[in-house]
């Protein structure tokens, strides 16, 4: 799958400029290319995907339109929880491009593609990335906060920590020497992200003697971090966020465990889900999933039968260790599909380490709490690997789980 990101907010129906980059398979710009208007973009699209499948990363409203006067509940969440607020037309401006004028653009283009990432790497598709977010999320990375669990209220200073703005847009009365020195500033700043390759700012930055080069290079910039959070979401999603819905909005933006854990029930809405029982209920969430089949060999009518799902693809969660059990409320989502919580009384998971399966597979027994919650069984094979309230994040695989259903 091919990776592209394209700066795309200044762009509308009738012009604008833009630009668009692509990474080869080791996250290196491959190329790159400034595109004025919608037709351009897509036919930028054609030509660097090659009729392979790509995913597109675009720093606009992609499932859902947003505006000042109504915001989208991903918006407010990014706005409240984060500190971030997206730029919106304002005033009588050209309303910049949304998905459906993009979706209609590839599709007129022989580009169809869906309005959200394919995981599976078969279908093209879009992925709704903004640049303040992410420039964030990465000066989180490498500040002393990350690693430092003892500090108080890192969530405030998560809030607190980012680049300062260096678009023209942010910038209106700025001159040449001031943007250009905000263009530098953020890209060396951002410079030491592995994965992140800004190599071309630098040289564009270089060339820039006039305040057009300067935006120029400013949104190159833009477009390799969202080119670079779209392949670090495909290849690493546990160091990722999927914010929001399908349905009504979302983003996606690197994070660590402290992010996950803000974005955890935030910006999301509640799917209306079928009930777990009866079995067949079970089937269906699972279907194509998992092979279910049952552990008794005959059923007793009256009796909660128990049924085990075991994962084609073991879904991926994570759980901070801050008790002696795994609290349902601790533990977070992060690839493959969702295990069902309704009637779960056991599963076998495989804990990673260092992105590689680590050790044989452990149990997780349902503990006798009215919140959801495991007991490590036995004990003794878990402290081997994990110590007791280190508070630390462990990942892990879900391998099989047993379900009571009537």
């Amino acid at each position: 799958m091919r990776i592209l990101g394209a700066d795309v907010r200044e762009l509308t129906a009738t012009g604008g400029a833009g630009t668009i980059v692509a990474l080869d398979p080791t996250g290196a710009v491959a190329a790159a290319a400034p595109v004025e208007g919608l037709t351009a973009l897509a036919r930028e699209v054609s030509r660097l995907s090659g009729g392979d499948p790509f995913l597109l990363a675009v720093d606009t409203a992609v499932v859902a339109p947003s505006s000042p006067d109504k915001p989208r509940r991903v918006d407010r969440w990014l706005h409240r929880r984060l500190a971030v607020k997206l730029a919106s037309a304002r005033g009588g401006a050209a309303a910049p491009v949304g998905g459906s004028d993009l979706l209609a653009a590839l599709a007129t283009a022989g580009q169809p593609c869906v309005p959200y990432p394919d995981r599976d790497r078969r279908r093209s598709g879009l992925a709704e990335i903004h640049p303040e977010p992410v420039a964030k999320a990465l000066l989180w990375e490498l500040s002393a906060a990350a690693a430092a669990a003892h500090l108080p209220d890192r969530e405030s200073l998560f809030r607190a920590l980012g680049p300062s703005p260096y678009r023209r847009r942010h910038l209106p009365r700025a001159g040449w020497a001031e943007r250009w020195a905000a263009v530098e500033t953020a890209a060396g700043l951002l410079g030491g992200v592995a994965g992140f390759d800004l190599r071309p700012v630098r040289e564009a930055l270089g060339r820039a003697v006039t305040e057009d080069a300067v935006e120029r290079a400013a949104s190159l910039l833009d477009a390799i971090l969202l080119a670079g959070t779209a392949l670090r979401y495909l290849d690493e999603p546990e160091r990722c966020v999927f914010a929001g819905d399908r349905e009504t909005g979302y983003v996606v933006l690197p994070a660590d465990a402290l992010v996950r854990r803000i974005a955890r029930n935030e910006g999301t809405r509640p799917s209306e889900r079928a009930p777990l029982f009866p079995r067949a209920s079970l089937q269906q969430r699972l279907a194509g999933r998992a092979v279910i089949r049952p552990l008794e060999l005959v059923g007793i009518p009256g009796r909660a039968q128990q049924i085990e799902a075991v994962f084609e693809a073991p879904p991926l969660y994570e759980f901070d260790n801050c008790d002696e059990m795994l609290w349902w409320k601790h533990c977070r989502h992060l690839d493959g599909p969702e295990v069902p919580a309704d009637g779960l009384r056991e599963i076998v998971v495989r804990l990673q380490g260092d992105g590689r399966e680590s050790g044989g597979p452990l149990r997780l027994t349902r503990s006798r709490h009215k919140t959801l919650s495991f007991r490590f069984e036995p004990p003794s094979a878990w402290r081997a690997k994990v110590p007791p309230r280190d508070g630390k994040t462990y990942p892990f695989h879900v391998q099989r789980a047993v379900y009571e259903v009537e």
